[in-house]
């Protein structure tokens, strides 16, 4: 059996002893070049802090008198229905 495999590994009476050694002799140490400033990691913003800043106030005024307008409305449609509960039982 002179090609007989165990898994992945070869047994011994496959290994060719014949065949030349891989030397470490070729092998150069040094030091790695220090990194490029473009590989830095990417910084996130903040979780707390502001996504959208409206310095003229004008999203917050548009805002608020929607609330009004919906607030309004509201009332409206709760008076219409005590009015109509009122009228029924009268």
């Amino acid at each position: 059996m002179p090609d007989r495999f165990v898994g992945r590994a070869r047994t011994d009476d496959a290994i060719r002893h014949d065949a030349p050694r891989p030397t470490t002799s070729g092998t150069v140490r040094g030091r790695a070049d220090k990194p490029d400033v473009a590989t830095q990691a990417i910084r996130l913003p903040d979780a707390t802090q502001a996504i959208f800043v409206d310095r003229s106030g004008r999203r917050g005024r548009r805002l608020r008198w929607t609330a009004y307008a919906v607030l309004l409305l509201v009332l409206v449609l709760l008076a219409l229905l005590w009015l109509s509960q009122v009228a029924v039982v009268g």
